[in-house]
């Protein structure tokens, strides 16, 4: 069997973990043993693959592969081992970890690798995955339909591959899925679907065994509510800070303000022009001299985003590799309103005459979003432009970009960019429109696209990868604005929580002493 691209790691947060135990945290008798945290995601079941909850997830499933938020880093988890068998990244060979127990007891194997990837409702997951070939209880092939070389970083995400037990799910296909191999284990009997969520420590766990005894997840919907618990010391801790109360929080001694910038998968904000029927598809000059005209730092001092990182260009995921940068990119696309102003004049000769009036859309119930429209709009203004702003909700936007609708000439939109370069694809991939929010429908751009996907040699991937990036940089069919940040708050003296800029905290190691 010819192999390649071994991969295996040291756990570096795994090993900070297990100092924060048995050094950092010296006496579990000083600290509480309950922590409760306010969130701001309501998870809908106990599937791992279906309830769309990263923080829960974290805290019941271990995934196969980790992927760590601060060091940037793969590790083992329930994989100690893996690579690609042969040329072509269909088929990945996973050796397992030995003596890992479920919360009921049942030993973990290769039969609940196969059992968790066949059952899985993820598209990620389920668009690639064909079958495992099981070699032993600690030893399996995973064979996919088709080339992925991202599908290693897929198998670190708990949403698409938190690994369940075959023999209590098929017992109990209600709540069978409710029972992994994670550091918490969930308590069923005092959980209230919808509001509460009760954990209790996991003391079998394979790794670093959490201080707390007993972790408590409190769905508040409101900021306002949440940031009420928090001083009130009904929770310890809270996640996303609303934008009113962050001066608030950081002026409270008694609390800490906290942004995962840096840390983990970003937000990104970006304008996209309709490419299938908007007034701009087709003056090239129109839609450059837009993005010249538009300043990312006006734009983030008006969503007040102090932890925001301007964008460098590059449609592309925080801290995915194969990124493009200002040296590949053969058209400036920076701000620069004399520029901007001259690219107008280009344009209204290219259209015949003057320029129609531009309708930008946007999920302006978000007042980050609207905001921002507005410095798009006056940035417009400035050169001549004349854009009307179609306010609507996160429905409505999704209504009008299906590409069998449209009705737009911008978007105003963000996406959460995975670490993994294919989590572009479904930016640029002609599809339902539901995350294409440009409507792009390029046979070449989708032709790279798929064959770099399709690459494990990482020149390959390089090469196609900046190309399609610019392209799509050129010719300003999305024109990025920044990354965002994703905060919360915690009572001041409470430790261990990692703080992501994917949204998803994890609360895993909380502690806070008495």
């Amino acid at each position: 069997m010819k192999k390649r691209s071994v991969v295996v790691l040291v756990s570096l947060l795994g090993a900070a973990m297990v100092l924060a135990a048995c050094g950092g945290v010296a006496v579990a008798a000083d600290y509480e043993e309950h922590i409760v945290v306010a969130i701001d995601t309501k998870p809908t079941n106990f599937e791992p693959s279906g309830n769309d909850s990263s923080v829960l997830n974290r805290l019941v499933y271990d995934e196969l592969i980790n992927y760590n938020k601060v060091t940037k880093e793969l590790e083992p988890a329930l994989a100690v081992k893996w690579e690609w068998v042969g040329d072509e990244a269909t088929v990945l060979h996973l050796d397992l970890r030995e003596g890992v127990v479920f919360h009921n007891g049942n030993a973990f194997t290769a039969a609940d690798v196969a059992y968790t990837l066949s059952t899985n409702v993820n598209a990620n997951i389920a668009n690639y995955y064909d079958h495992c070939d099981i070699q032993g209880d600690y030893s399996v092939n995973v064979v996919l339909k088709a080339p992925n070389a991202d599908f290693v970083n897929l198998l670190t995400n708990t949403l698409y591959a938190g690994v369940k037990d075959k023999e209590s799910c098929e017992a109990d296909p209600d709540n069978g899925s409710a029972i992994g191999t994670g550091p918490w284990k969930l308590d069923l009997e005092h959980t209230i679907p919808g509001d509460t969520i009760e954990l209790l420590v996991n003391d079998k766990y394979w790794g670093a065994v959490p201080t707390a005894k007993r972790l408590t997840l409190r769905y508040i919907d409101s900021a306002s509510s949440r940031l009420l618990a928090l001083q009130n010391r009904e929770v310890h801790a809270m996640m996303s800070v609303g934008e009113t109360d962050v001066e608030a929080v950081k002026a409270d001694p008694a609390l800490e303000f906290k942004s995962g910038s840096g840390v983990g998968p970003a937000k990104y904000y970006f304008l996209a022009f309709n490419m299938m029927n908007g007034a701009a598809k087709d003056n090239l000059y129109l839609r450059q001299a837009i993005a010249r005209a538009i300043d990312n730092e006006d734009v983030i001092l008006a969503v007040g985003d102090e932890e925001a990182e301007v964008s460098d260009g590059a449609m592309w995921g925080y801290d995915a590799p194969y990124r493009a940068s200002a040296s590949d990119f053969k058209t400036d696309l920076s701000y620069n309103l004399d520029e901007a102003k001259a690219l107008v004049e280009k344009a209204k000769k290219e259209a015949g005459g003057a320029l129609p009036e531009l309708h930008l859309i946007s999920n302006t119930s978000k007042s980050i979003n609207m905001n921002h429209c507005l410095v798009i709009q006056e940035a417009c203004r400035k050169i001549g432009v004349n854009v009307v702003i179609d306010e609507t909700d996160g429905a409505g936007v999704n209504a009008k970009t299906k590409f069998n609708a449209g009705g737009y000439d911008m978007i105003m939109h963000n996406i959460p960019l995975e670490t993994w370069p294919t989590g572009v694809n479904r930016l640029m991939v002609k599809g339902n429109g539901s995350n294409n929010r440009a409507l792009l429908a390029n046979e070449d751009v989708e032709k790279k696209l798929f064959q770099a996907t399709a690459s494990s040699d990482p020149a390959v991937r390089d090469k196609l990868y900046k190309e399609v990036q610019v392209y799509v940089h050129d010719n300003a069919i999305y024109v990025p604005s920044y990354y965002g940040s994703r905060n919360g708050a915690q009572l001041a003296g409470v430790e261990g929580i990692v703080w992501a800029n994917d949204g998803y905290p994890e609360f895993t190691y909380a502690t806070f002493k008495k």
